[in-house]
């Protein structure tokens, strides 16, 4: 007998690597199994990617899921996130009639690196699209700068798939020492998980920029709380405050809220770029 369980969406353990109108498959990064959730985060199926697979084609039917085509933009969360955090962005960019997918990889177990194949894994995936744009949060954009510097050969959704805009929010462009002291102390490195040594100096100079033809946008947000700290952590060493390195393309906001996410200039920003591709 067949039981269908809720689950919580799989925030910290489960990656997304297939995504159909709030439906998705996701692979435990730790077993390596796979799951297909619906639109519920309930389970429907269980085992490999081609099972989950064969089960959603089966749901379509029952469960009247209408084809989506055209735009989709995919939300990369950042550093212990989860996709969670777009809700109010996600209302947002609904309303520009375009798919929207917040996905989850499990920033503690994984790499800039290993999610970028995760991420090329999905886009290689993605059915009845034709255009992608993406929105990052954090230490996101350090994932697509890796994907579009994987080998060409492996892109293969470049094929029929459009680049649309990118908005990069609060982007990591600066390396942190208080990351590099904690990555080189095996406890740390353990809790914590690869992804620090990602924000240490060697790892941010060598990392490959984004293609040149993207059309990019950077919004840099700052609280007052965080203002506060960054002064702190400056006079404490642990924090490099390298402005040169923010391009031109770029937008600062100043506001009182802690979560960047829920600034509405910050969204309403990343709503108008995703959108027309200029502010």
């Amino acid at each position: 007998m067949k039981f269908d369980f809720f689950t919580f969406g799989g925030s910290v353990f489960w990656e997304d690597v297939f995504f159909y109108q709030k439906w998705r498959i996701q692979r435990h990064c730790l077993t390596k199994k796979y799951r297909l959730l619906d639109s519920w985060d309930i389970r429907r199926e269980s085992g490999s990617f081609e099972a989950c697979q064969k089960a959603f084609i089966k749901y379509i039917d029952s469960y009247e899921i209408t084809k989506q085509q055209g735009k989709m933009v995919i939300l990369l969360h950042g550093y212990m996130d989860s996709k969670n955090i777009f809700k109010q962005l996600w209302r947002k960019l609904i309303l520009t009639n375009s798919t929207v997918a917040a996905l989850n990889y499990p920033s503690l177990f994984r790499s800039s690196l290993a999610v970028a194949h995760q991420i090329l894994f999905f886009l290689n995936h993605v059915e009845d699209i034709t255009e992608v744009s993406f929105v990052t949060k954090g230490c996101g954009n350090l994932v697509l700068q890796r994907l579009f510097n994987l080998p060409p050969e492996t892109q293969i959704f470049l094929t029929k798939i459009r680049i649309g805009n990118i908005v990069e929010i609060n982007p990591v462009v600066k390396e942190s020492l208080l990351c590099l002291f904690l990555e080189k102390y095996k406890i740390f490195r353990f809790l914590l998980g690869p992804m620090i040594k990602d924000f240490t100096y060697n790892e941010l100079k060598n990392l490959p920029s984004l293609p040149k033809q993207l059309n990019v946008l950077r919004i840099f947000y700052e609280s007052k709380i965080s203002s506060f700290l960054r002064r702190i952590l400056i006079h404490l060493h642990f924090l490099i405050d390298d402005t040169s390195a923010v391009s031109a393309n770029t937008v600062s906001i100043k506001g009182k809220n802690r979560n960047v996410l829920k600034n509405e200039q910050v969204l309403n920003y990343t709503v108008k770029f995703i959108k027309n591709g200029k502010i």
